[in-house]
């Protein structure tokens, strides 16, 4: 899906505190140990895409034959005075790069100069390596439980990397897995059909009417995608949000989706904006296999459409209606089948999907064609006990998918230690300072508070 302006990487960003004043040189040399002695529980950081000639299949892992810890680890600082805006512009321009392709697809910026000593981690790991339920566990992986940064000497396992596949070795492959692919066509298009009767057939049951993809109102983030990010984050307490949730009888996803609602619509007003129609989002869902235990690595996302009701001035009733139509979106997903939409973008053929999505970036069809949502809410359930790394215990966590073409703004809330901490990522062209969102969400959790009667 990646292009030069959709940079398919996600975000992962941890404040620290460091336990004693110890020179900067000192914790970098820290983290790199501490995150080196712990490579070997995540395998997939030592391994590289490779690209199969022709486009012929999609790219495999192989481990990193040239893989060095220091191409992935950098260091910068945040502008003076140091504050969460100066780190927010600093975590933009990291955001605002790919990931190059000879070396896996992950880096890791130590920020130094935040004002309250503190020190900034952010991550970048791309999409094709873990999604958002991945990530977390990938997280707990390399993070340490305890202040104690552990025996960083001990006896790791041995690690031998991969040679590169040759061009006939990958050839054959992939001439293989077409082939055995081509198995599985007829009983997907069977399933796919099916899925899109059971929906037609439960059209007239539904209570309320679940938005479909393309029909969205035009907006000042909707639009082709330039390369440069904007970004911006702030946190609110889990208690209030999980308050709301229960004096509404709704669930913590339609508090989220209801206050970034609220969020929006003063974000709208400060620019004049009127929408013609409610806002559509989407919202990714974990595919979950039964049996399998905590995954690592690999996407299994679907997405949902869902309304965030703009045109409801009502918080309470906006939140309810977000909830009936929420509830009514997985039932659709679940009668057209959760792994379908999975199932088909492995089943498509590699180098037309990329073409395809080239072709739609670089003649800007985004700035013409409607897009199927107006931006990506996500709401993941992080740790819950404090996380440690270096021996710096980490105060606050981020996180933040990408937005995508036509699609550009993805807000993400990633729960820590009783915090649900909001990242917004945007395309700058379209949101050149995306703060006014991120500081109306507090404004719009107290509309919903004061509107189920929960206490301040």
């Amino acid at each position: 899906m990646e292009t030069p302006s959709v940079h398919m990487h996600t975000l992962k960003v941890a404040i620290v505190d460091l336990p004693v004043k110890i020179p900067y040189n000192d914790l970098f040399d820290l983290v790199r140990v501490s995150m080196e002695s712990k490579l070997h529980q995540v395998p997939r950081l030592r391994m590289r895409p490779v690209e199969v000639p022709g486009g012929l299949h999609h790219p495999v892992w192989v481990n990193d034959p040239n893989f060095d810890i220091g191409r992935h680890l950098f260091r910068t600082r945040i502008a003076e005075p140091g504050g969460s805006r100066e780190m927010d512009q600093a975590i933009a321009r990291i955001a605002s790069t790919q990931l190059p392709r000879d070396r896996p697809l992950w880096e890791t910026w130590m920020l130094e100069g935040l004002a309250d000593g503190g020190v900034v981690l952010v991550t970048k790991i791309h999409h094709a390596l873990a999604d958002g339920v991945a990530s977390a566990t990938m997280l707990g992986k390399v993070m340490n439980l305890e202040a104690d940064t552990g025996d960083v000497h001990a006896p790791t396992p041995s690690w031998v990397p991969d040679t590169l596949p040759s061009r006939t070795d990958l050839l054959k492959d992939a001439i293989r897995e077409q082939r055995d692919q081509l198995v599985h066509i007829g009983p997907l298009m069977r399933r796919t059909l099916t899925g899109g009767v059971n929906v037609l057939k439960n059209l007239k049951k539904r209570a309320v009417a679940v938005p479909y993809p393309f029909v969205t109102p035009r907006t000042v983030f909707n639009r082709t995608l330039s390369p440069m990010r904007s970004f911006a984050s702030t946190s609110l307490p889990l208690r209030d949000l999980k308050a709301v949730k229960n004096a509404a009888g709704v669930t913590l996803n339609d508090v989220v989706l209801a206050t970034v609602a609220g969020a929006l619509d003063r974000f709208f007003a400060a620019h004049g904006q009127t929408l013609s129609r409610p806002l559509v989002a989407s919202v990714p869902m974990a595919v979950a296999i039964p049996g399998d235990g905590p995954r690592q690595e690999g996407n299994r996302v679907a997405n949902l459409f869902t309304s965030l009701c703009n045109d409801v001035a009502d918080p309470l009733e906006r939140l309810r209606k977000i909830h009936a139509i929420t509830e009514q979106a997985k039932e659709v997903q679940q009668q057209l089948g959760m792994e379908t939409m999975l199932d088909w973008s492995e089943a498509a053929p590699a180098a037309a999907y990329r073409w395809v999505l080239r072709g739609y970036s670089q003649v800007r069809l985004a700035d013409y064609i409607t897009p199927p949502a107006n931006l990506v809410v996500s709401n993941v359930r992080g740790p819950d006990h404090p996380l440690y790394v270096a021996g710096a215990r980490l105060r606050r966590l981020y996180s933040v998918g990408p937005p995508v073409e036509g699609i550009g703004l993805n807000v993400t809330g990633w729960s820590y230690c009783g915090e649900l901490n909001f990242a917004l990522i945007a395309d700058a062209a379209g949101i050149p300072d995306p703060h006014l969102i991120t500081d109306s969400l507090a404004p719009a959790l107290e509309d919903l508070k004061l509107a189920t009667g929960v206490s301040a």
